[in-house]
């Protein structure tokens, strides 16, 4: 990886936190790797595993920000390795419902160890006050994007358990 010293402080605060994105998702993709499990399965198995009932693929790929037809390969690629299981509603065939499976909570409680090697970077590289502080920093850059979209960013929905998604797997 480069070290971009670009005089453009805009364009180069969007390469620093492409390249630390990059650079976190390594490190959780070759230990999830060895696990048969990518950094976006466990974050729909955390989503799933810490929604109280069962969900659509459009409010999981909602929670996730993730285009409606990455979300539908991916979910029928976790279908078929048994982490989640697919049932169609019986009023209307057409909506499908997703839970996550006793396989899938297994898969997902091994991931979390790897999601602790995420929060120690970040932590090991930064004080509480500048945690803090970057996320301030982020959220607003989320906010303009999303603004640029037509979006906001909403409160999470009624029943979904924050702690659950932290890092309890019971």
């Amino acid at each position: 990886m480069y070290n971009y010293e670009l005089s453009d402080s805009s364009l180069r605060t969007w390469i620093r936190l492409r390249q630390a994105s990059e650079a976190v998702e390594k490190v959780l993709s070759t230990d999830l790797d060895k696990q048969g499990s990518t950094p976006g399965q466990l974050d729909v198995l955390a989503t799933l595993d810490a929604i109280e009932n069962p969900t659509t693929p459009g409010h999981l790929s909602d929670y996730l920000f993730r285009e409606k037809h990455s979300m539908s390969a991916q979910l029928s690629r976790m279908w078929k390795a048994g982490t989640i299981k697919k049932t169609r509603s019986k009023k209307d065939q057409r909506v499908v419902k997703v839970v996550i499976t006793a396989k899938g909570k297994e898969r997902l409680a091994k991931s979390k160890v790897v999601m602790g090697q995420a929060q120690e970077i970040v932590s090991s590289a930064l004080s509480e006050q500048e945690l803090v502080q970057f996320d301030e920093l982020l959220t607003k850059v989320r906010d303009k994007a999303l603004e640029k979209m037509g979006q906001k960013a909403e409160k999470l929905p009624e029943g979904f358990d924050v702690a659950r998604f932290e890092g309890g797997v019971e």
